[in-house]
């Protein structure tokens, strides 16, 4: 018994796959990316080589994502392996839309906008939030793996037994 990822689901997670290892957007540019921290990553820290690693690993994924429809898969999970499911997947469309609004954040604040002020604040707080909020797809990734990682640990314990 297997969960079957959709096109929907592949889509989202290689969208947030590609928000999280490109840095474009509102949210990168300017003061607001000295605001919150540039790209906030656990392999940031090193200068070049962490974002270089993030970038191949990123890519890597995508192509094994867009390579085989059977590549997130997973088999059923019970108790908190599926809580961590539905968690990762809300948290993964939640990502997908802030990599969106990321992406058009600005010629959507330059429409809207018909008077912007001279410093240019509005376009900062609204990077700021939403580099803020852009850390919740990373977060989706991780819960979505660690359930199907839980899933196929579960499956090899009974395979075992």
């Amino acid at each position: 018994m297997y969960h079957i990822a959709s096109w929907r689901l592949r889509l989202v997670y290689i969208l947030v796959v590609a928000v999280t290892i490109l840095p474009f957007g509102i949210s990168n540019t300017g003061w607001v990316a000295a605001t919150i921290g540039g790209r906030s990553s656990a392999l940031a820290a090193l200068p070049l080589v962490g974002p270089l690693v993030l970038l191949a690993l990123g890519v890597y994924r995508i192509w094994l994502v867009l390579r085989s429809s059977e590549t997130l898969n997973s088999y059923r999970t019970a108790g908190a392996a599926s809580v961590l499911r539905v968690l990762g997947l809300v948290a993964l469309h939640v990502g997908a839309i802030v990599g969106v609004i990321n992406f058009a954040a600005r010629p959507m604040m330059r429409m809207l906008v018909s008077q912007p002020s001279d410093s240019g604040i509005e376009f900062y707080v609204v990077g700021v939030l939403v580099g803020l909020i852009s850390g919740v797809g990373p977060f989706g990734i991780i819960l979505f793996e660690f359930s199907r990682l839980l899933a196929f640990e579960s499956e090899a314990r009974g395979a075992d037994a």
